[in-house]
């Protein structure tokens, strides 16, 4: 086995622990420490406690008190008010209001969120969601044209406008107000709009800057509210009910589950819970069937990222993302089955496609002479709405920045992925004057470019790669949460880390080094044994414990064979076998471990 290994102190088990930076590299992954961990199952009740501060940002909160008591108030976001007064001047006059969104999930929740939010104050809003093909990513003058032909003199942007200084100017123009709330990165030069909601802006004193584009217009909901309170008008709105539409739209962005966003998801996934029990989201409770899931169980985030927020993208990729609006909204469409299915196929046609561009981009690589330190992909039939999951496939292969595009009406539209090192968004708004468009975050962007650039684009992604990520960068890393024998990963031990759901970006299922352990039995799982799953009995500290290892049955039964001991990072979690809660241990990364005679030996690579 080509394998980096472990080499360990016979007098000191876990000596090379000692090396906190980095514990073992194993060519898949960097093991690292996390800042809050455990040196051992005695120090787990101080983890929890540590960990549980940490994920809500120093606040502490006592037993029987509602979570959304830390929530900060509206009043800190910038504009917030001025916006809201516009809103009520609007609610006031009889004006149309128009919400632009955007055909992502976050962009249509918000949608879906706000039209409700209106509707519930008898004030009904028109939706527009850009044509992907025909109008791209954004607040744009075609959209504003066809806006202010119907009417329309007040936009609300959701989960876009922050880089639309064109579409703002021409609005201006147009006599049409535009409130501006996003979440996306601060461009150099800010669009003239009647208001900027983003909590990102550099004189912004909203306590958290990491709010999805949902949770920014979920405060501007707050904000209305409160001040339609304060003016004496009646509101009969209760907050809590439109948090299921922030859930979906945080954890499908994939923004940091820390903080206020943890607070509003996990009491966001009990309101969709709740809300698909009583029949209240029946859009979503036929499209979350569809998807296989089982009705008895609660939504977890799981569920959110991989059964309900690929179906809902899939109709914004191929198609038209107002049929998503209209399945999150909509609860009593006799149509509304025929719309889960749909959406269904429509994902169904994504993966395939995604498989094929994949399978193609690949190829591209492997006949180039030499492997670049950053990569920039083209095809002209690539489909802009898949090539952002297409680079996030290659990313996973070959672990540095990507850029992917197709040709449409002969521009190349592209997406950006990259690595946990290298601020893709920073490194190309350096030369944002180069593309038609642009905007994204540290780590996803998306991208125009004319043609005759993507030879240049290349050139100067590689270099700057090259210039900033370090060699011990390369590989991605694997961050561990404590060191703990496997006999203590119990269901009362994480019925304890339950606490910490939802799981997502910056707050990730805990990680856990086990062993030494030997391999004492391989059972190949699955209908097709060449996938490689298999359980594995492994023998710690003299305790037999079965694990999960996927994709790695070959691995194993060669650690059965030679007998070699190893330490793994595995995941737990609590699941159901035969009406029985048990726990269920998953092999993430493993090294055979090497013992020495000299207790003083450090950790080696």
């Amino acid at each position: 086995m080509d394998l980096e290994t472990i080499s360990q102190s016979k007098l000191t088990s876990h000596h090379f622990l000692l090396n906190k930076e980095n514990i073992c590299t194993t060519g898949r992954f960097a093991w690292k420490l996390r800042k809050i961990f455990a040196e051992n199952g005695k120090q787990i009740d101080n983890y929890i406690f540590e960990k549980k501060l940490s994920l809500l940002e120093g606040k502490n909160i006592e037993e029987g008190v509602s979570p959304l008591s830390l929530l900060p108030e509206p009043w800190a976001l910038k504009d917030i008010r001025k916006a809201t007064e516009r809103i009520l001047l609007a609610i006031k006059n009889g004006e149309k209001i128009t919400i632009f969104g955007d055909y992502d999930v976050d962009g249509t929740t918000s949608c879906a969120m706000l039209k409700h939010f209106f509707s519930d104050l008898n004030y009904p809003v028109d939706i527009y969601i850009p044509d992907r093909l025909l109008e791209g990513y954004g607040l744009n003058k075609i959209g504003l044209q066809k806006i202010s032909d119907n009417g329309c003199k007040l936009v609300i942007t959701v989960d876009n406008g922050i880089a639309a200084v064109d579409a703002c100017a021409h609005a201006l123009s147009l006599g049409v107000d535009v409130i501006i709330t996003d979440h996306h990165d601060i461009p150099p030069t800010l669009p003239k709009a009647f208001a900027i909601l983003n909590p990102k802006q550099a004189d912004c004193l909203f306590p958290y800057r990491m709010l999805a584009g949902v949770g920014v217009a979920f405060y501007l909901m707050v904000s209305i509210r409160s001040l339609m309170r304060e003016q004496g008008l009646s509101c009969p709105v209760n907050l809590k009910n439109y948090l299921d539409y922030v859930a979906l739209g945080t954890i499908a962005d994939m923004a940091p589950l820390t903080g206020v966003n943890h607070t509003l998801c996990k009491v966001g996934l009990e309101v969709l819970t709740q809300n698909l029990q009583d029949g209240k989201r029946n859009g979503l409770y036929h499209l979350l069937k569809c998807a296989g899931w089982n009705e008895n169980a609660k939504v977890d985030s799981a569920d959110v990222g991989f059964k309900i927020g690929p179906r809902l993208n899939a109709a914004g990729r191929l198609g038209n993302a107002l049929n998503s609006v209209d399945i999150l909204y909509s609860n009593e469409d006799q149509n509304i089955l025929e719309m889960a299915q749909f959406l269904h196929s429509e994902n169904a046609e994504r993966q395939t496609l995604e498989k094929a561009f994949t399978q193609e981009a690949l190829a591209q690589v492997a006949s180039l002479k030499e492997l670049p330190e950053a990569l920039v992909l083209h095809k002209e039939d690539w489909h802009p709405g898949v090539v952002g999951l297409v680079a996030t496939r290659v990313l996973d292969k070959f672990y540095r920045p990507v850029l992917v595009f197709g040709t449409l009406d002969g521009k190349l539209k592209g997406s950006g992925r990259s690595t946990h090192s290298f601020d893709l968004f920073s490194v190309l708004n350096e030369v944002r004057h180069e593309f038609i468009s642009f905007g994204g975050h540290f780590h996803a962007v998306g991208l125009t470019l004319a043609p005759e650039k993507l030879s240049w684009l290349r050139d100067y992604l590689a270099k700057k790669a090259g210039e900033i990520i370090l060699a011990n960068d390369k590989i991605p890393p694997l961050h561990v949460d404590g060191i703990l024998s496997l006999e203590c990963l119990s269901s009362n031990f994480l019925r304890k880390l339950e606490q910490f759901e939802p799981y997502g970006v910056e707050n990730p299922r805990t990680r856990w080094l086990v062993g030494p352990a030997n391999v004492k039995h391989v059972k190949r799982i699955g209908k097709d044994i060449s996938q490689g799953h298999a359980k594995v009995l492994l023998l710690e500290n003299g305790q037999n414990v079965w694990v999960t290892a996927f994709g790695m049955a070959d691995i194993f039964e060669e650690f059965l064979a030679t007998g070699v001991d190893i330490q793994l990072v595995v995941e737990a979690k609590l699941g159901n076998w035969n009406g029985k809660t048990l726990p269920e241990i998953r092999v993430i990364d493993y090294a055979p471990v090497i013992y020495s005679s000299e207790s003083t030996l450090p950790f080696s690579f």
